[in-house]
């Protein structure tokens, strides 16, 4: 992982709590399982899209992670997203080997953070 992202909190939550205005518990489990439910389907995407070498489809998955990760205060994975999508975009095929294993960790240490936050709120089930 590059330096800059290793000093990004995996999840902040002041940075979810600046974007909502709002720090009560209901907001936070509200954004936290949103997207926690959201990601998924663009972390499968960007997967596909590596197996597949369709790096237009690889950039615009790791740009719509970006902007969802950001704003819920996922640092690491917005960052890496970021450089997912300039490797693509560039066709840097050998930037984004490493990067795309980064990504995968970073995901499993972020999912375990915001179940952990989840359960600290109170969610059953998580």
């Amino acid at each position: 992982m590059s330096q800059a992202c290793t000093e990004l909190a995996i999840l902040d939550l002041a940075i979810l709590i600046e974007m909502y205005g709002d720090d009560s518990r209901e907001t936070l489990e509200s954004a936290l399982s949103g997207f926690l439910a959201a990601a998924p389907p663009y972390i499968q995407s960007i997967k596909e899209a590596s197996a597949r070498r369709d790096l237009p489809a690889l950039s615009a998955a790791a740009h719509s992670l970006k902007g969802i990760a950001a704003l819920t205060g996922a640092t690491q994975l917005a960052a890496l997203c970021r450089q997912l999508e300039l490797a693509a975009r560039n066709a840097d095929e050998h930037a984004l080997a490493p990067l795309l294993v980064t990504f995968s960790d970073c995901w499993q240490q972020l999912q375990q953070q915001l179940r952990q936050q989840l359960k600290q709120l109170g969610v059953a089930g998580v």
